[in-house]
C-alpha cells in the first residue's frame, strides 16, 4: 500500500483533529508543526459553546454542530476531563419572533437527536434557571440541560495524543518558516530548526495566521484576525447559589468560569467594517490579557446592566 505524506501546520483543535483522523488511516504519515504549545493560541481563547442550540450559526449547519458537540462528549466518556466538558445547561434569549423560530428550529433538531429542550415562556421558569436575568424585555427562551461547554486546549491535546500513539509525528515550538513549491502545488517545508520535510499534501489549519501562511506560497488567503475582547465577572458579594447556564443574547453570551462569569461580545453584534469593533489584527501581536478597549466595556455593561442585572 502505497505511503502518504501529510504535513499539518498548526496545532490548535483544527490541526489536532486533522491529524487525529488522519492518523486512523494506515497508508497516511502524518507530521504536524506547532510554533507554540499544542492549543495554546486562538483555541485557548475560545469559549467552547459547542451548544446543541443557538442563535449565531444557522441550523443548516446543525449536522456539524451535533458532530462536534458528541465526539468531544464521546471522548469525555472515554477519559473524564479530555475535553473539559462542563456541563451547565444553555439558555437562549428570544428577543424578537425571528430569533424566536430558529431557537424552536433548534429546539426541533435537539429532540429529533434524543437531547432535552424546550422553549419557554413562562418568566417564572426562566428565572428560575437564571435568578440574575431581566425577563420584562424578552418573548422567551430555548433551553437545554444537556448542553455545556468544552475547552478547547484540551481537546487539542487529546487528540494530538491519540495522534501520536497512532504513530503520528508532532514538532512544537517549531515555525513553519518556508513552504516549497513545485509544479504549482506545495511539495515540502523547511521548519525554524533549519530540517526541510517532503510532503505529498501540505494543510494549513492555522487558522488567523492563514493570512501568514498564504504569503508563503504567493497566495493572499482572505482571513483575518478580530479582536473578540473578553472579560470576567465576579459576583457581588457571594458565590453564586445556582448553576450559570451558557447565556446566549444576540449581542453577547456569557458562560460560567469557575466562581465567574465570562462574557464577551458576540459576532452577531460585531461590525467588521469598523476597525475599533473588529479590526484587521496580526494574532501575534495581541495580548492574551489587557488591552480592552472602552466602547467594549461601555456595550456589555450596558447590555448587562439592562439585561441581566444579577451579574453587575
Amino acid at each position: 500500500m502505497k505511503k502518504v505524506n501529510v504535513g499539518i501546520i498548526g496545532g490548535g483543535i483544527s490541526g489536532t483533529a486533522l491529524g487525529y483522523h488522519l492518523s486512523l488511516y494506515d497508508n497516511a504519515v502524518v507530521t504536524l508543526f506547532e510554533k507554540g504549545e499544542i492549543g495554546c493560541a486562538s483555541t485557548a481563547k475560545s469559549a467552547g459553546t459547542v451548544c446543541l442550540f443557538d442563535d449565531s450559526l444557522d441550523n443548516r449547519y446543525w449536522d456539524v454542530r451535533l458532530y462536534g458537540f458528541e465526539a468531544y462528549l464521546k471522548m469525555e466518556r472515554e477519559e473524564k476531563g479530555s475535553a473539559g466538558f462542563d456541563k451547565t445547561g444553555t439558555l437562549v434569549v428570544a428577543t424578537d419572533e425571528e430569533v424566536e423560530s430558529v431557537i424552536k428550529t433548534g429546539i426541533a433538531l435537539a429532540h429529533a437527536a434524543g437531547y432535552s429542550g424546550e422553549y419557554i415562556t413562562d418568566k417564572k421558569r426562566i428565572k428560575e434557571i437564571l435568578p440574575a436575568i431581566e425577563t420584562d424585555s424578552i418573548l422567551g427562551a430555548g433551553y437545554t440541560q444537556d448542553d455545556g461547554y468544552f475547552d478547547g486546549t484540551m481537546i487539542s491535546n487529546t487528540y494530538a495524543k491519540k495522534m501520536r500513539k497512532n504513530g503520528a509525528q508532532i514538532y512544537t515550538n517549531t515555525k513553519v518558516t518556508e513552504i516549497n513549491v513545485c509544479g504549482g502545488r506545495a511539495s515540502g517545508l523547511k521548519s525554524s530548526d533549519g530540517k526541510e520535510y517532503s510532503f505529498d499534501y501540505i494543510v494549513d489549519c492555522t487558522g488567523p495566521w492563514s493570512k501568514y501562511t498564504g504569503e508563503l506560497v504567493g497566495l493572499d488567503v482572505p482571513i483575518w484576525h478580530t479582536k473578540a475582547q473578553a472579560f470576567f465577572l465576579s459576583p457581588p458579594g457571594k458565590k453564586l447559589d445556582y448553576t450559570f447556564p451558557v447565556l446566549k443574547y444576540p449581542g453577547f453570551y456569557a458562560l460560567r468560569s469557575g466562581d465567574n462569569v465570562w462574557v464577551t461580545k458576540s459576532h452577531l453584534s460585531m461590525d467588521l467594517s469598523n476597525p475599533m469593533h473588529a479590526g484587521h489584527w496580526d494574532p501575534d501581536k495581541i495580548p492574551a490579557m489587557g488591552g480592552t478597549d472602552d466602547y467594549f466595556i461601555d456595550f456589555l455593561l450596558e447590555q448587562l446592566e439592562s439585561l441581566v442585572p444579577g451579574t453587575c
